[in-house]
């Protein structure tokens, strides 16, 4: 078993110093609770990361595991040695009879900065997907040492018919908003107290909000979206989105049982496409980890408000009522939603995650998060509305906090609402 997308990064790995593992071990684990051990050396350059693929073997007969049953050092690994666990009660194999010669073989992988899939392609095409790597020379180097893709915004294929996801790295933060930051008072029942969250596998996430004509080339038909005049509607994100077109309404309501959705759905038909099945919306928790982009202040920029309404720190960063986004049915994008990338990225190159439209994730909306430290949330088990991100066109500044996070039934679909793509590597 090779990780599902990690197969294609591997096949176009070259490195100028090449990564080598070696002294690799596999070993049940006494007194015996059938855990597997899988123990290797990396080597390679002080300042790389890596990430390990895995193939595992019956003797000859390659098994074929789910990536869920792995886990340990396997995503930006370092050089030195490390260890990967495998479950074997995650996996058939309990139930198929007993595994003779266990072995695994082990690659390095270097992983891209960024993930493009061409929408007009289609699976088993060799130009389904594109890659990013950290030396490319259309990245740059900002202030923290992050290489970021500002050009990305100037080629208008990469909001139509290509999909550019960025990979954000695992990491700790602190979700939610302190009690004296400007506009939680103004809109108090979507706040949340500060905890802290660990996120212990990195993810991709799309740069853009999904745009009108990026939904075209997933589902075949177009969405009615309210600002939908031909000759700017193709790049503006697909509003009026609900959660339920996102997933479906069979399957895709059972998160965080699974991953599931319906096949006739947005996510459905992007998965089918490209032969990956865990596209999906993200976690709430994805989705504020990424938007900061490691700051802990109301905005992205690494700024608070000034003020719970108009607001010039915001100005720069999104459209919203006060930047031309009050509603109206204007034909250009100078009124309603902006062009996604109009306004000014986060540090890690995500373009639109305060203003232009809320966007939906996956968690079911809980009243308080509580303040203990947790690792991977994946929301409460039920609840009757889908938690919104990232504030909109149509309202004031205090709704593009990172920390703003309403409820809304899932099948809403106001002018307001939109999603972006994240894809999470298992």
């Amino acid at each position: 078993m090779i990780f599902g997308i990690i197969t294609v990064f591997a096949t176009l790995n070259t490195l100028a110093v090449k990564p080598t593992v070696s002294q690799v071990s596999v070993s049940q684990r006494w007194p015996w609770n059938r855990l597997v051990d899988i123990d290797y050396v990396l080597s390679c350059d002080s300042t790389q990361r890596v990430d390990i693929a895995i193939t595992a073997y019956d003797g000859d007969t390659p098994l074929n595991l789910p990536a869920s049953s792995f886990t340990g050092d396997i995503y930006e690994v370092g050089r030195g040695p490390h260890r990967i666990v495998w479950d074997p009660t995650a996996t058939c194999c309990t139930n198929s009879g007993v595994l003779t010669n266990f072995r695994v073989a082990l690659k390095p992988v270097r992983p891209p900065v960024y993930l493009i899939v061409n929408l007009e392609r289609s699976l088993n095409n060799s130009r389904l997907f594109e890659y990013v790597y950290p030396d490319d020379r259309r990245l740059v180097t900002d202030k923290r040492g992050d290489r970021v893709w500002y050009g990305v915004t100037n080629d208008t294929a990469y909001m139509t018919t290509k999909l550019v996801l960025r990979r954000i790295s695992p990491g700790t933060f602190d979700m939610g908003s302190p009690p004296e930051e400007i506009g939680r008072e103004t809109l108090g029942f979507c706040f949340e107290d500060r905890h802290s969250v660990v996120l212990t596998r990195p993810f991709y996430l799309g740069v853009f909000e999904v745009t009108q004509e990026q939904w075209y080339r997933v589902m075949g038909t177009w969405w009615p979206s309210c600002y939908t005049n031909a000759l700017y509607a193709a790049t503006r994100p697909v509003d009026s989105m609900s959660y339920d077109a996102v997933r479906g309404t069979g399957l895709g309501t059972r998160w965080p049982a699974d991953n599931a959705v319906d096949a006739s759905s947005f996510m459905g038909l992007l998965r089918t496409k490209t032969g990956i099945d865990t596209f999906d919306l993200p976690t709430e928790a994805q989705w504020e980890y990424a938007c900061r982009a490691g700051t802990a202040t109301a905005l992205y920029s690494g700024t608070d408000l000034v003020s719970p309404d108009f607001d010039t720190n915001l100005c720069a960063l999104a459209r919203y009522k006060f930047t031309g986004g009050e509603a109206d049915r204007s034909v250009t994008t100078a009124r309603g939603t902006a062009r996604v990338g109009s306004y000014r990225p986060n540090a890690w190159g995500l373009y639109d995650m305060s203003g232009n439209l809320f966007e939906w994730c996956l968690d079911w909306y809980a009243g308080h998060l509580g303040t203990d430290p947790v690792t991977d949330p994946e929301g409460t088990s039920s609840g009757t509305g889908r938690v919104l991100r990232g504030g909109c066109y149509k309202h004031i500044a205090a709704y593009s906090r990172s920390a703003f996070r309403p409820p809304m039934p899932p099948a809403s679909c106001y002018a307001d609402y939109g999603f972006r793509v994240a894809l999470p590597l298992p």
